[in-house]
């Protein structure tokens, strides 16, 4: 199917063995949510600094073609204050009797959150120092199923292989490179006879190094995952993220406060030249949110260029309270891992 297929088979057993290889890590055990009561447990994950907030998927019919001139995005972002260029490449996927470049789009992010929710729930693995999560395609295909997004077992693997291939690239404001890798450090999948034979054979995914980093320096924040999946919207759930890792003094009194231009310049989205469709998608989105009660309402006020041209919005956003709950629990933990991590750095020190 693709034409980076890291491991299959046998070789998948020689890499990762799953029983003797695995290395423990504190920082990994501190992403799953194992010390939750067990009934919160199927509600919650984390989203990552930096990594969640680069718009690195493509939405839409045009995410799949096969034009190699025409095979790089290129969009700009802010995150913490520090400007991006992002360029992303589509992965090279064997379809029958042709190749195609298909960039990572929705359905890579759902099955990215799936495989993320699998590692929080204990499954996360620590490999040379990198973070990876071990799994079955059909563990995957049920967590998905469970969260209303149904794919079969070559979707699914499909999707895994564009993971594996599409390539994000970042640069910082003076040029300089900051990040060149695919979305999957590396890949290992069994055969086909592994599968038929055995539905438990494992697989293995490593995750992106920012997500390996925000692992090991603790900059991942608690959210609500069962809402995240249930909001159907693309530009929502984008929205949605970005105001979990980042609104963290959610309030009455400290509405969220995105201009138009800005928020989809930076959203996978990106910004189409007619400004009622934006207008139009920024409300959609925000209904959406109202609906999952993670916003309780919001103000826009329009940016004129002389008496009529809309040229911006400033939308003022006001949280539901059932976010700021939310809000308040992230928060906690943030707080009570990184009282955690230091009672353990002082212990390892502390030894004779």
């Amino acid at each position: 199917m693709a034409k980076n297929n890291d491991i299959t088979g046998q070789g998948l057993s020689k890499e990762l063995s799953i029983d003797t290889n695995i290395q423990k890590n504190q920082q990994m055990d501190m992403f799953s949510i194992l010390d939750m009561p067990v009934k919160q447990r199927p509600d919650y994950s984390n989203t990552v600094e930096i990594y969640d907030a680069i718009p690195k998927y493509v939405w839409g019919k045009t995410r799949e073609h096969e034009d190699l001139k025409s095979a790089s995005i290129i969009r700009q972002c802010t995150i913490r204050g520090s400007k991006l260029t992002v360029k992303l490449r589509p992965a090279l996927i064997d379809k029958g009797d042709r190749t195609v470049l298909i960039y990572a789009g929705q359905r890579e992010e759902l099955v990215e959150d799936a495989l993320r929710k699998i590692a929080v729930n204990g499954r996360g693995v620590h490999i040379n120092s990198k973070a990876g999560v071990s799994f079955t395609l059909y563990e995957l295909m049920k967590e998905l199923e469970r969260m209303g997004h149904t794919y079969n077992i070559d979707e699914v693997k499909e999707a895994l292989f564009v993971c594996r291939g599409a390539i994000i690239e970042c640069y910082s404001e003076d040029g300089e490179s900051v990040i060149n890798s695919s979305l999957f450090g590396l890949l290992g999948l069994t055969t086909k006879k592994d599968i038929e034979n055995n539905t438990g054979a494992k697989c293995y995914v490593q995750f992106n190094p920012l997500v390996n980093e925000s692992i090991m320096n603790l900059t991942f924040r608690q959210y609500n995952y069962q809402i995240g999946m249930d909001i159907r919207s693309p530009l929502a759930r984008f929205f949605y993220k970005r105001m979990a890792q980042y609104w963290t003094q959610a309030s009455e009194k400290n509405p969220y406060q995105p201009n138009l231009v800005a928020f989809l310049e930076q959203s996978p989205r990106g910004l189409t030249k007619k400004m009622g469709e934006n207008l139009r998608a920024m409300r959609s989105a925000l209904s959406a949110l109202q609906k999952h009660k993670v916003i309780l309402n919001y103000e826009e006020v329009k940016v004129l260029q002389g008496k009529q041209k809309v040229i911006d919005a400033k939308y003022t956003i006001f949280p539901h309270p059932d976010f700021v709950k939310e809000v308040i629990k992230a928060n906690q933990r943030k707080s009570s891992l990184k009282t955690r991590s230091r009672l353990e750095i002082d212990e390892f020190c502390n030894r004779d």
